[in-house]
C-alpha cells in the first residue's frame, strides 16, 4: 500500500513537472513572438522616419579628381535636391552650422557670389550639420539668404563625404568631379579664385 502511494505521488510530481515545462515553453514562445513584433515595429518606425524608404544612401569620401558621390537631401521648404541633377553646373557644397562662427562669417560672401554667378551655371548647396529645421530657418531668415539650405539631421551624408570640421566646402566641376576641398573659413578672394576658372570652362 505504501509503495503504491509513493508511486502515485511520483507520477503526480512528474505530471506537474511536465505541465510546468509545457507552460514555460509556451511563455518563452509567446515572449519570442512579442519580441519579434516589437523589433519589426522599431524597424518600420525607422523606415518611416527616414522618409519611407528602406534604402540607405551609400556615400563615399570626397576625393579631389574623382566623381562626387550622389546624394539627396531635403531643403527647408521640403523639396528634395539630388546632386546628380546638377551635373553640368559648378556646385559648391558648403557644410555649416549656426553654432559655428566662421560658418556664419563666410556666408554673406558665399551668398553674394551665388547671386552674382548663378546665371552662369553656379549652384550653392548649404548643408546644415545636424540642426533642426527651425534653428536653421531662423538664421537664414535673419540673414536674408536665398540659396538652398539642405538638412542633414544625423550628419550621415556629411560624414560619408569625409567632412568632420566646419565649415568645409566641397567644390564640384561641371563634370561632377571634386575640384577642391576647402576646410575652414572661405574668404571672398579664395571663393572667386577657385570658382571663376571652373565657370569659364
Amino acid at each position: 500500500m505504501g509503495k503504491t502511494m509513493e508511486l502515485g505521488k511520483q507520477t503526480t510530481r512528474r505530471a506537474q513537472l511536465r505541465e510546468v515545462r509545457k507552460r514555460d515553453a509556451q511563455r518563452n514562445k509567446f515572449a519570442l513572438i512579442v519580441g519579434a513584433v516589437a523589433l519589426l515595429g522599431i524597424a518600420l518606425v525607422a523606415i518611416w522616419a527616414s522618409g519611407g524608404s528602406s534604402e540607405t544612401q551609400t556615400i563615399s569620401r570626397a576625393v579631389i579628381g574623382t566623381p562626387l558621390s550622389d546624394f539627396a537631401l531635403t531643403d527647408l521648404n521640403g523639396a528634395t535636391h539630388q546632386v546628380s541633377a546638377l551635373k553640368g553646373k559648378v556646385v559648391l557644397i558648403n557644410a555649416w552650422a549656426t553654432w559655428c562662427p566662421p560658418c556664419r562669417a563666410e556666408m554673406p560672401a558665399l551668398h553674394d557670389f551665388y547671386i552674382a554667378h548663378q546665371a552662369e551655371g553656379f549652384a550653392l548647396l548649404a548643408v546644415n550639420a545636424g540642426e533642426d529645421a527651425g534653428t536653421a530657418q531662423a538664421f537664414i531668415d535673419q540673414m536674408g539668404f536665398t540659396f538652398p539650405v539642405l538638412l542633414d539631421p544625423g550628419t550621415n551624408v556629411l560624414a560619408g563625404l569625409g567632412i568632420d570640421a566646419f565649415p568645409t566646402s566641397v567644390l564640384v566641376d561641371r563634370n561632377g568631379n571634386v575640384a577642391k576641398i576647402h576646410v575652414g573659413y572661405y574668404s571672398e578672394q579664395d571663393v572667386a579664385a577657385d570658382i571663376l576658372p571652373l565657370l569659364a570652362q
